[in-house]
């Protein structure tokens, strides 16, 4: 996994309890990107800027209220973690 700026600029904005789900649904996502409780889904509209896993950037739930935003690369098989937080923020900012 690749973390990026803003991911922790995000994560380290969260409290105790955000970050331990964050960091739950980051474990999950690492074993597993298809988990049933993560509900993955396409971001609409937003490129990736990695060319390792498409041009698609991704959204996976970590709470009724908090999301995590990723995409494939940049490396091989390595999963970049772009975004972190409650949904409206951070989901506008992808």
């Amino acid at each position: 996994m690749s973390f990026e700026i803003i991911f922790l600029e995000h994560y380290n904005l969260l409290g105790s309890v955000e970050k331990r789900a964050i960091d739950k649904a980051v474990n999950f996502l690492a074993e597993n990107p298809r988990h049933q409780s993560l509900n993955v889904h396409k971001a609409k509209n937003v490129k990736a800027k990695y060319a390792e896993g498409g041009d698609a950037v991704f959204i996976a739930y970590a709470g009724k209220k908090l999301r995590l935003t990723f995409e494939y690369g940049p490396e091989p098989g390595m999963i970049s973690l772009r975004n972190c937080g409650f949904h409206n923020d951070c989901e506008s900012k992808i």
